[in-house]
C-alpha cells in the first residue's frame, strides 16, 4: 500500500501559516510510520542474518500489510462509497496498482539486502525520475534548474553506491544493490505519472485513492502465492502493527497535503531519512560510517530542494498573475 497519489492542498489564506505547520506535523507523522514499516520489513524479511529469526518472504509481508492496512482504512473506504470504483479506465487503474506493488516489492528487497539509511537516501531520487518521465512521456519542459537537479541527484546516487568499486575488484557496502532502490524509485515515479494521466482524463481524487486501496490487497496476493509461507503466531502481531502503520501513514500523508503545499512539505519529507536512520541504529546497530554516504545523501537532498524551489517559484508566479 503506497502513499496516496490523490491528495489536494488547501488554498493559501490568512491562516495559511497555521495550516502549513499542521501539515508539516502530519507529514512528520507519516514519515515516522514509514520508518517503522521499514524496520519491520528489514527484520522479518531476513535483512539481519540471524538463524533464530523465522523470516517471511517479501511478497507475503506485502500482502498481509495490504490486507490489514485495508481493514484499518475500511471505514474511510465505505464512507467515500464503493461507487467511486466506477471508471472508464479500469486498465490504467490496474496498471497503476500493479506498478505500486512492483515498486514496493523492489523497495522491500532493498530493505532485505542493504542498510536502511542508504536505501532511503537513494529512494529520494524518485522526484527526479518523475520529472524525467514527465519530460519523456508527457512532454513537460525541464529547464536549466531542473536539469541541474537531475544531474545532482544522479551524482549523489553514484557517490553513495560507487558501482565502480566492485568493477575494480573492491568491496563496497552498497554497490550494485543500489539498483534495487533506484529501480523502485523509477517504477513509483511511473506510478505517479499514471496518476497524473488519470487525473487529466477526469478521474477524481476520491476515485484514484479508493481504487488503489481496494485493489492493492487482492492484486498483491498473486505474487505472494508463488512463495507462500503461512505466518506463525510470532508474526501476526507485527503484521497487524504493520497494517496499522500503513493506515496511519496514508491518513497522515493525505492530511498533510490537505493542509499545506507540496513545496512547503518537501523539506519535511527528509525526516523519513533521519527516522529510518534511527530505526536502523537502535534496532540493528546500523549507522552509516562512510563519508561518501553522508555526502551523497546531502547532494540528493540538495537536488530535491532545488526542484521544489523551482516548483515554488512557478506556483507563486501563477498565483500572482491570477490576482
Amino acid at each position: 500500500m503506497t502513499k496516496s497519489a490523490a491528495t489536494t492542498t488547501v488554498p493559501v489564506s490568512l491562516d495559511w501559516p497555521s495550516h502549513a505547520w499542521q501539515g508539516a506535523f502530519w507529514k512528520v507523522v507519516s514519515c515516522l510510520c514509514f520508518a517503522g514499516i521499514n524496520g519491520i520489513v528489514r527484520y522479518w524479511s531476513g535483512g539481519m542474518p540471524d538463524p533464530n529469526i523465522d523470516t517471511l518472504p517479501v511478497n507475503v509481508l506485502m500482502f498481509f500489510q495490504n490486507v490489514f492496512g485495508t481493514l484499518f482504512l475500511l471505514p474511510l473506504i465505505l464512507k467515500s462509497g464503493l461507487s467511486e470504483l466506477k471508471t472508464k479506465y479500469p486498465g490504467l487503474h490496474l496498471i497503476r496498482v500493479a506498478s505500486a506493488i512492483a515498486g514496493i516489492y523492489l523497495w522491500y528487497l532493498t530493505l532485505q539486502t542493504m542498510p536502511i539509511a542508504e536505501g532511503v537516501a537513494l529512494s529520494f531520487t524518485g522526484p527526479i525520475f518523475t520529472v524525467l518521465g514527465a519530460w519523456l512521456l508527457l512532454h513537460e519542459k525541464i529547464g536549466l534548474q531542473r536539469l541541474m537537479a537531475i544531474l545532482l541527484s544522479l551524482l549523489g546516487a553514484y557517490i553513495i553506491s560507487r558501482p565502480d568499486v566492485p568493477l575494480r575488484g573492491g568491496m563496497h557496502q552498497v554497490g550494485f544493490y543500489a539498483l534495487l532502490p533506484l529501480s523502485s524509485a523509477i517504477i513509483l515515479a511511473g506510478n505517479k505519472l499514471l496518476t497524473r494521466r488519470l487525473a487529466k482524463l477526469g478521474e477524481t481524487p476520491t476515485t484514484l485513492a479508493t481504487f488503489l486501496l481496494v485493489f492493492m490487497a487482492p492484486v498483491s496476493l498473486i505474487p505472494a502465492l508463488f512463495e507462500w509461507t503461512m505466518p506463525h503466531s510470532v508474526h501476526w502481531p507485527w503484521l497487524v502493527f504493520m497494517g496499522a502503520l500503513t493506515a496511519g501513514a496514508h491518513i497522515s500523508f493525505s492530511k498533510a497535503y490537505q493542509l499545506a503545499e507540496v513545496t512547503f512539505l518537501t523539506p519535511v519529507g527528509f525526516t523519513k531519512f533521519f527516522f529510518s536512520t534511527m530505526v536502523g541504529y537502535f534496532a540493528f546497530s546500523e549507522l552509516p560510517t562512510s563519508w561518501t554516504v553522508w555526502i551523497g545523501t546531502a547532494i540528493i537532498f540538495t537536488s530535491i530542494l532545488l526542484l521544489a524551489y523551482k516548483i515554488s517559484l512557478y506556483s507563486w508566479a501563477k498565483r500572482f498573475k491570477s490576482n
